[in-house]
């Protein structure tokens, strides 16, 4: 449905692509420095936190934030910078990135 609304300009352009197991998610993230894709695993268990602002303006249920960086294979240790927010189902409904771009998945195993 999503898709669809995205077609006709309802939906959001800036989706993030996101790829969904029982208890993670993955992303993949392009380094600005190196363009190297980093494949990027969020646990829902551990790493996602919980959001206590109680005021009424509160944007999100949940939200993590993680440096990733790397392999190194192009001697680029720059590090990536992802917050993430989400609804009570784990959507994501907010996403900021610094020192690097999200990417699809296809573009991930593409460049494998």
């Amino acid at each position: 449905m999503e898709n669809i609304l995205n077609k006709i300009g309802i939906g959001r352009k800036d989706a993030i692509p996101v790829s969904r197991s029982k208890d993670a998610l993955y992303i993949y993230v392009r380094c600005s420095r190196c363009d190297e894709i980093i494949p990027v695993r969020i646990s829902l268990k551990d790493e996602v936190q919980e959001n206590y602002d109680t005021s009424k303006d509160k944007s999100c249920a949940f939200f993590v934030r993680k440096e990733v960086s790397g392999s190194g294979s192009n001697r680029c240790f720059a590090r990536v910078s992802v917050y993430l927010e989400f609804d009570g189902q784990f959507k994501v409904i907010d996403a900021d990135i610094k020192g690097g771009t999200f990417v699809e998945k296809a573009e991930y195993d593409a460049s494998i």
